[in-house]
């Protein structure tokens, strides 16, 4: 399946290809990396190279900083 580079928009969350779901907090400062969260858990990660297929769920190259915190958002 192909994968093109993806800008996610913040507060808006996504399927990720390796399972989960993931809302997008911030943009950082160097404009390519987003902090995400997994929705269920709280895993909270930097998403550096972020990609989406055909099917609209996404993935990064890799990721940074991840820790448990608490749900940023959420209701």
């Amino acid at each position: 399946m192909k994968r093109t580079p993806f800008t996610p928009e913040i507060g808006k969350t996504y399927e990720n290809e390796g399972g989960g779901t993931y809302r997008c907090l911030r943009r950082e400062d160097d404009w390519t990396s987003y902090t995400m969260q997994n929705v269920s858990s709280g895993w909270t990660l930097i998403a550096h190279g972020i990609g989406v297929y055909e099917d609209g769920k996404i993935d990064w190259d890799y990721s940074t900083g991840g820790h448990f915190t608490g749900m940023e958002g959420r209701r």
